[in-house]
Order: structure tokens, then sequence, then C-alpha cells
């Protein structure tokens, strides 16, 4: 029996189905329509000579976003600091000093135009702040529900947001890195690794792998049909590195009821 382990960068899947404009409610579903087309594709690629392999799914190991920057933005002492930088920052005073000085209108004096502006920054800062933590709320919350409801699916909230709160930028830290450490300390756990993600990085735990005998496989959602009809393919350093390539297609998943269409779709 050959057992198989899906890794997934969840940032990199919820990306592609945000941009495929699907939504699935059904992660057990719709891992188990993955594993099944992994299955065959391997199979097709193994010269097996004989009766199809036998096959088993023994984990998906889902690494999502965990935590965020924590900010008080009560706090008197985090809001100078953030007006200092401010201050400093001359683009993003311009910026908002043509927000708070409307044409027509009679320009405040130097400074009450200058305090306008860091309040219009502020407020800013605070409503997406809010909305960034809220969001991660949410997620906790989905990420319990799937946890509840499946067996196989282990989820590791490893990842951090990484927030420039003045400039409202976000950079996502850990997830990655975590995925290709875990790829290689479970190597006893599996005969055939999986891979769901966009990291060029993932590349080393991916040839170490295969150096300790592991087939390894990448997934890649297309958009549209299968070749046969109007599909298109792709080249990557992670897909070139894998022992095979898993090609999942969008019309495939929305006829088989394994996702539908996002509200507010254009497509």
């Amino acid at each position: 029996m050959h057992r198989f382990a899906l890794f997934v960068d969840g940032s990199n899947l919820f990306g592609i189905l945000r941009g495929l404009e699907i939504q699935v409610e059904d992660y057990q579903s719709f891992y188990r329509y993955l594993f099944d087309h992994v299955v065959n594709t391997w199979r097709d690629t193994s010269a097996t000579g004989g009766d199809p392999l036998p096959a088993r799914m023994v984990r998906v190991y889902w690494y999502v976003v965990g935590d965020i920057d924590n900010w008080d933005l009560d706090d008197a002492s985090t809001q100078s600091h953030l007006r200092d930088q401010f201050e400093k920052d001359e683009d993003l005073q311009r910026f908002y000093l043509t927000e708070v000085t409307r044409p027509g209108n009679k320009p405040p004096p130097a400074a009450v135009a200058k305090a306008q502006a860091w309040n219009r920054c502020f407020e800013e800062i605070r409503r997406w702040y809010e909305n960034k933590r809220a969001t991660l709320n949410k997620m906790k919350r989905f990420y319990y529900a799937v946890r509840s409801n499946t067996n196989y699916i282990d989820i590791a909230e490893r990842g951090h947001w990484k927030v420039d709160i003045l400039h409202r930028m976000v950079q996502e830290k850990g997830l990655d890195t975590s995925l290709a450490v875990d790829m290689i300390a479970l190597l006893d756990n599996y005969d055939v690794a999986v891979v769901i993600s966009g990291d060029a990085d993932m590349i080393p735990s991916i040839e170490l792998a295969k150096s300790r005998q592991k087939q390894v496989a990448v997934v890649e959602f297309q958009r549209g049909d299968r070749p046969d009809k109007r599909g298109r393919g792709f080249a990557s350093r992670l897909k070139l590195s894998a022992d095979f390539v898993v090609s999942v297609y969008e019309n495939d998943m929305l006829a088989a009821g394994i996702g539908a269409r996002a509200p507010g779709s254009t497509r």
C-alpha cells in the first residue's frame, strides 16, 4: 500500500481558488477529489504492467496563517510612535494633506491641516487593522469547523501576518518554511508527497525527499477545460522538480460539484 500525504500552502490555495472565482464549502470532499486525481495521474505515470497500484491518503497537512502582529492602537505611546513615523514620511503626509484640503475650500492653517491629515490617516489605520483581525478570527472559526468534521486533515496555524501598519500592508511569514521543514520531518509517514504551493523555496525539500526514495507530485490548477477542449499549461521551477504533475481543471471541479462560482463572480 502506497501512502500519500498532501502538503498544502493554505494562502496559495485560497489565492488560486479566489483567482478561479470558485468557492469551496466541503474541504473534506475537495481533498478527496484531489487525492483521486493524484492517484489516477500517479498510476498513469507508473509502469505497473498489471493491476492498479494500491494507494491510501494518510494525511492532509494544511498550513495556514495563525496570528498577526499585535498593535494596541488605544495606547498613547503607540499613537505617538505612529505619528512620529507619519511625520517622517513626506509622501504619506502629502497624500493625506491633499485629502483634507479640498479644492475650492479655504485651506486651514498648516498646523491644523497637518493634524487633520494625521487624524484621517489614523482612522484608516484603525479601521484597516480591525478588519484584518476580524478576518483572522473568521478564518480561525473556519479552521475549527474543518477540524471538527474530518479526521484526516491537520490544520497547522504556523503562518504569521507581519504588518506595516502605517502603510496598511501585510507580509506573510513562516508558513512556507514550516511546510518545507515538516515535509522532511515527516518522511517516515508517506511514500508520495503531494505539494500544493507556488513557492520555489520548496524545491530543496522536494529534492531531499526524492533522494530518500520518496515520490513527489505538484498540483497545478488550470482555468477552463482539459487540453483536448481548450486548456493551457504552464511551466515552473517547482513543476519541473517534481516526479509528476497533477492538473486539476476548473470546469471539472464545477461539474463534479466540488466547488461553485463565488458570489459576485464575473464569469
